[in-house]
């Protein structure tokens, strides 16, 4: 029972990670559209954002047990949410001086 959790929690944590690094891409390829400061603001925003969803994900299959907790992981998890509020912070900022006159 032991060896099949163990070996659930690498695929479950390898299709997160493919997930993660498909979004990242669609979102840096999509922004080169937006061109200019709305560009970067816009990859800031959804480079946060991604950083915050990975941070509920695994809360998320924590609670649930799908995934087991170590000692590190709310270290992890916090550390995660902090990038990813730094990245909203900077994209809000590039966004907003990108609207000024």
């Amino acid at each position: 029972m032991y060896q099949f959790s163990s070996e659930a929690n690498l695929i479950i944590q390898g299709l997160i990670a493919v997930i993660i690094l498909g979004v990242f891409y669609n979102l840096w390829v999509s922004t080169k559209v937006y061109g200019g400061i709305i560009g970067r603001a816009i990859r800031l925003l959804g480079v946060g954002m991604i950083f915050v969803a990975i941070a509920v994900i695994e809360r998320v299959l924590i609670n649930f047990s799908i995934l087991e907790t170590s000692s590190n992981i709310s270290i992890a998890q916090d550390i995660m949410n902090l990038i990813g509020l730094i990245f909203l912070g900077l994209g809000f900022s590039k966004l907003a001086s990108g609207t000024k006159v």
